[in-house]
């Protein structure tokens, strides 16, 4: 799994998400936004891997991210550098 370790903000969108929506719900964009795409397995414990809060995806299970991602729009701050997270996860 690759890390996406560029900021402090990471933006985290379903694949159903058009291009479109970004500028609505993330805008005004600048053009140096990275979107990561959940994947259709994806739990809250690849999120925190992927932003670099665990060093695994096992790891991130034991520690009670062993939960599945939210429909919809969530905020949430985590880790000792206070890392923000903001998902959007629509369905189809």
């Amino acid at each position: 799994m690759k890390k996406f370790i560029k900021g402090h903000w990471f933006f985290f969108i379903s694949g159903v998400v058009p291009e479109s929506d970004k500028e609505l719900f993330f805008g005004p964009l600048d053009g140096t936004e990275e979107f990561i795409v959940i994947e259709d397995h994806w739990i809250m414990a690849h999120i925190m891997h992927a932003v670099g809060i665990f060093p695994s995806v096992g790891q991130a299970r034991k520690n009670g991210w062993n939960k599945p991602i939210e429909d919809g729009w969530t905020d949430i701050i985590v880790g000792k550098l206070k890392r923000e997270i903001t998902i959007l996860n629509l369905e189809e």
